[in-house]
């Protein structure tokens, strides 16, 4: 005859195995049809932005979330991310690199009337002559990219920075984003050059960024119309870099008011004419180029007159 403990031993052994049983047979119920939507650009991912070097020497948008409780401190955490061999650096994404010389310190910053003054270090100076027009794109772009900051003064040493170390050029402090970004020459005179900023699509990795080029001519047409021009052709610059505007696409009117443009394009632009449905890339693209030229906060998209889209660009950043 069993004893009473191995009979109690038993039961609860083969209470376990009937657990098991009914966990196998009847599974927590899951809902089938629950998907998480892949993440195939970066524009989304964050609020904040940075512009860095990518790996084609390009001054590149990437996206970034920098924690800071007030303006400055954000401001002065951008410049921590943009300099070589900051606590920041590791942080940075691959195909990326920080271009402020190693070893720069800020010495003193402040805001007024949406300035951002800020002294650097002597090690600041020490950009090779290949970067340091880069050095400039990257810290003005990243830092008119803060919301309340719109220009930016630099000085070295408690000096304004007017020419740049190696080439000499000269820069006209405070800076903005009119100095251009990665520029581009087409220009039959010195006089008369237009500057007009568009935003092309590259990726490194799998991940999808933007990359802006400013284009340096004497194209006396409107800004939308050389920016759309752009967009439709095939880049000339660099094979890296790529636009999803259909090269079918017509801007057949336009209407520039304050604070908003009105674009009537023709349904090339549409990816499912059924749904009138446009790319979010080619949205995204056009829509940064109007920001940078324009300073527009609202557009609307129309084919042949119909309303398809409108956007508003004030968290565009």
């Amino acid at each position: 005859m069993l004893k009473k403990s191995s009979i109690r031993k038993i039961c609860l052994a083969a209470f376990c195995l009937l657990i098991l049983l009914i966990l196998y047979l009847f599974p927590k119920k899951t809902d089938q049809n629950l998907s998480f939507p892949e993440t195939s650009y970066s524009v989304s991912n964050a609020k904040d932005t940075l512009f860095l070097p990518d790996k084609n020497d390009y001054v590149a948008r990437i996206n970034m979330a920098i924690k800071a409780d007030t303006t400055i401190d954000k401001a002065n955490t951008v410049i921590s991310y943009l300099t070589i061999g900051s606590d920041n650096e590791s942080v940075i994404p691959n195909g990326f690199k920080p271009i402020i010389p190693r070893g720069t310190k800020i010495l003193s910053s402040s805001i007024n009337d949406n300035n951002y003054k800020v002294d650097f270090s002597k090690e600041f100076l020490e950009v090779s002559e290949n970067d340091e027009i880069r050095l400039i794109e990257a810290i003005v772009y990243s830092l008119t990219g803060i919301e309340g900051i719109k220009s930016v003064t630099i000085l070295v040493e408690g000096k304004i920075l007017n020419k740049l170390p190696h080439s000499q050029e000269f820069l006209n402090n405070p800076l903005d984003r009119s100095i251009g970004i990665n520029k581009k020459y087409d220009v039959d005179s010195i006089k008369g050059t237009v500057k007009t900023t568009m935003y092309y699509l590259s990726k490194y990795d799998g991940y999808y960024y933007y990359v802006p080029v400013t284009k340096v001519s004497n194209d006396s047409k409107e800004k939308i119309e050389v920016i759309i021009k752009e967009l439709t052709s095939s880049p000339v610059y660099e094979t890296s870099l790529m636009s999803y505007l259909n090269s079918e696409t017509t801007l057949q009117n336009y209407k520039i008011l304050d604070d908003q443009i009105d674009l009537d394009f023709n349904s090339a632009i549409l990816t499912d004419v059924t749904k009138n449905d446009i790319l979010e890339e080619v949205t995204y693209a056009i829509n940064l180029s109007i920001k940078d030229n324009y300073g527009i906060e609202k557009v609307s998209y129309t084919v042949d007159s119909e309303v398809v889209a409108k956007f508003d660009l004030k968290g565009l950043e």
